[in-house]
């Protein structure tokens, strides 16, 4: 018997899974190969190093729980194939007849037969697959079923293919229902964000503490703007109803940008923080920066007296401690993520990929400054009874405000605009001083959002090594040496080339797989990772 459920895949990057299961011409039987499972995983060579990285370490390869090249199994040209022709031709008439002609050797992975087919995992079992690590990014091998075998299933379970397409037009519509149901009102969006699992919500600790802060901060000093009416009191109080939406603005972002990857967004919605981060910019200049030059110009041509200094210079007091504090909740998410990527704060300020800890600082940072350029200013025209001191103090923020909201509208401009991720060229070179790489060619990297990035390149592999790579495996050059022997013919000559085809094949997608492996191991921010054979 054939154990089928230990196929492995032949996909490489570019090479399509049908290429081991369509039959060659003229031979009526497709043999279905079995790979028995790998006795060993495949580990890159230790010894191989790389050129030193951005940060001066040096590249050590990580173990892979990739497969180990398949074994040839020495097996005579003569042995009897097994016949995947014959479930081709069990359901033929039947199956065109509902779904219409299709190609005899089309894959589906195993969601997309759950999607399309609306079959169960219990109606998969037992059918033959190939199966490819690392597809979409999934941490886990993906199962390819071949579509006839699918579409068997499919007619077996529902009869027909109009019941089929009812059942699935009936489960969209109790799914949209549902989804309809669960939409949250725009204040749920503020709702703390969830961490899921193996990520972290970089920049959500400062977010809501400066919306707690500032929520609080807002209100006291719109009191004190009552009671005074000093025109420095009444820009801070914009300031900080200024800062608190625009961090409101910065939450929706964040909770957007974790929705999951769909089909319209297969890169995912990371790019949503940059988006609501250049509103919040665009708002702060408008809204903070407009009004409080405005009224500070107001109170220059009609100035009025400050009616209770206690008052004010106590709200200034309490709100200059709210604004210190979460000062220092942004300030330490920053340095921590600073760290990690190797910067320093200053460096991570204008080239981080993260947008929210820099807008909450730098809002924060303007906010302590401006609670004492209030109290200065509130302070001198106390003792010189000139108001055109407080005038200056209002106008003096806004022109704060309004620098802070051009460096966060042009810093989140350059990421919209689809920046290169910062260790592309690490990731090249560790590329090039892998012995089974001759070369690394049309490099395209890009950022899909804030701690995710694709990595595209056309490698050159060495065809000599993975040769020598594929037949050093389970002592494949053996059984190679004596499935040549029996060659008697043109035709067994032929069958045995393109059973080698296919293990190479095999052999050139565990390649393919381990340095893909390998680049998210060393790089992790690099999810999306395409590699081509050139």
């Amino acid at each position: 018997g054939v154990n089928r459920s230990h196929m492995r895949s032949t996909t490489a990057c570019g090479l399509k899974c049908r290429s081991f299961l369509r039959p060659p011409p003229r031979i009526p039987l497709l043999r279905v190969l079995s790979l028995k499972p790998p006795s060993a995983t495949f580990v890159a060579d230790a010894s191989q190093q790389a050129a030193p990285a951005d940060g001066g370490a040096q590249y050590r390869p990580s173990k892979s729980p990739l497969r180990s090249p398949p074994r040839w199994e020495g097996a005579s040209i003569e042995q009897t194939y097994v016949s995947s022709m014959e479930r081709w031709g069990k359901g033929k008439e039947k199956r065109i007849a509902e779904f219409g002609s299709s190609k005899q050797w089309k894959t589906l992975s195993a969601d997309e037969a759950f999607e399309q087919y609306y079959v169960r995992r219990r109606d998969l079992e037992g059918l033959p697959f190939v199966a490819k690590y690392n597809v979409y990014g999934a941490p886990r091998h993906t199962r390819f079923y071949v579509l006839f075998d699918v579409q068997d299933a499919a007619l077996e379970r529902w009869g027909s293919a109009e019941a089929l397409q009812d059942a699935i037009a009936c489960r969209r519509a109790k799914r949209a229902r549902r989804l309809a149901r669960l939409q949250p009102p725009v204040l749920m969006l503020l709702r703390p964000v969830r961490a899921r699992k193996g990520e972290v919500n970089v920049g959500s600790r400062a977010v809501f503490a400066a919306i707690a802060g500032n929520s609080g901060v807002a209100a006291a000093k719109l009191a004190g703007w009552a009671a005074t009416g000093s025109a420095s009191m009444l820009s801070e109080s914009i300031h900080s109803f200024a800062d608190l939406g625009n961090q409101v603005l910065l939450a929706i972002g964040l909770q957007q940008s974790l929705r999951r990857a769909d089909k319209t967004r297969p890169y995912g919605y990371g790019f949503e923080q940059y988006v609501w981060a250049m509103i919040s910019g665009v708002s702060t200049f408008i809204l903070g920066a407009g009004a409080s030059v405005y009224h500070g110009v107001s109170c220059l041509i009609s100035p009025h007296e400050i009616e209770s200094l206690p008052t004010a210079m106590g709200v200034l007091v309490a709100a200059g401690v709210l604004e210190s504090f979460t000062l220092s909740v942004a300030w330490s998410e920053m340095q921590r993520e600073a760290s990690k990527e190797r910067l320093t704060p200053l460096q991570y300020l204008s080239r981080g990929s993260d947008p929210l800890n820099p807008a909450v600082l730098l809002e924060d940072s303007v906010a302590v400054v401006g609670v004492v350029v209030a109290g200065a200013s509130i302070g001198l025209t106390a003792v010189t009874g000139n108001p055109m001191y407080d005038a200056c103090g209002s106008i003096a923020v806004g022109g704060m405000m309004g620098a802070v909201a051009i460096f966060i509208i042009n810093r989140n401009r350059h990421f919209l605009g689809q920046a290169v991720p910062q260790r592309t060229g690490a990731v090249v070179r560790m590329l090039q001083a892998d012995e089974m790489v001759l070369s690394v060619q049309d490099v395209k990297s890009v950022l899909v959002g804030p701690q995710a990035a694709r990595f595209k390149a056309e490698i050159h592999f060495n065809p000599k090594l993975l040769a020598d790579k594929y037949l050093s495996a389970h002592d494949n050059l053996a059984e190679v040496y004596k499935t040549c022997a029996s060659v008697k013919s043109e035709e067994d000559a032929k069958r045995m080339f393109e059973r080698s085809a296919v293990f190479l094949l095999a052999t050139l997608s565990i390649e393919v797989d381990r340095l893909e492996h390998i680049i998210r191991s060393e790089y992790p921010e690099f999810r999306y990772i395409d590699l081509e054979v050139l």
